[in-house]
């Protein structure tokens, strides 16, 4: 008698520690990748960890899955930024457009002029130019007023 007593006991312990919420309520959350889901709630996006932390709250209308690289295409507002797994944003969201990274550089694109910034987010080069192209072999070309130019990263 008493041991079933003592299994009972155990069985309630263990469920009401097993129904514990780790999180925040959201109305959808994504599966899990790398550690982290994308999680919705009242139509905006954002970031948790398996642990249930919320490193980016949802504030987005839109996060791309993460890449190899760690890097996720955002937006907001209509316009585009990128993001790290940590929650970090690494371009805010202010381009018409984000190009894929080649050479460490991706071309950008706001208020309709063309430029490039490198996989920390910073711009290498402003957002001036008609056209950009990036040679496979990493050498920069700009186009300006119907002019082309080598342009230098710095």
């Amino acid at each position: 008698m008493m041991k079933g007593i003592v299994y009972a006991l155990l069985m309630v312990i263990t469920l009401q520690v097993a129904a514990q919420e780790k999180s925040a309520g959201y109305d959808k959350i994504g599966g899990f990748d790398r550690g982290i889901a994308l999680v919705w709630k009242a139509g905006k996006v954002g970031v948790i960890t398996q642990d249930g932390k919320e490193i980016v709250k949802p504030e987005y209308d839109k996060i791309l899955s993460f890449g190899r690289d760690g890097i996720a295409y955002t937006t907001k507002a209509g316009l585009i930024g990128l993001l790290k797994m940590d929650g970090k944003v690494l371009a805010p969201n202010i381009y018409t457009s984000i190009g894929s990274f080649n050479h460490g550089l991706a071309v950008t694109r706001k208020n309709g002029r063309v430029g490039l910034i490198n996989l920390q987010g910073k711009e290498v080069i402003p957002n001036d130019y008609d056209e950009i192209k990036i040679d496979h072999n990493g050498v920069v070309r700009g186009y300006k007023s119907g002019k082309e130019m080598l342009l230098e990263i710095k």
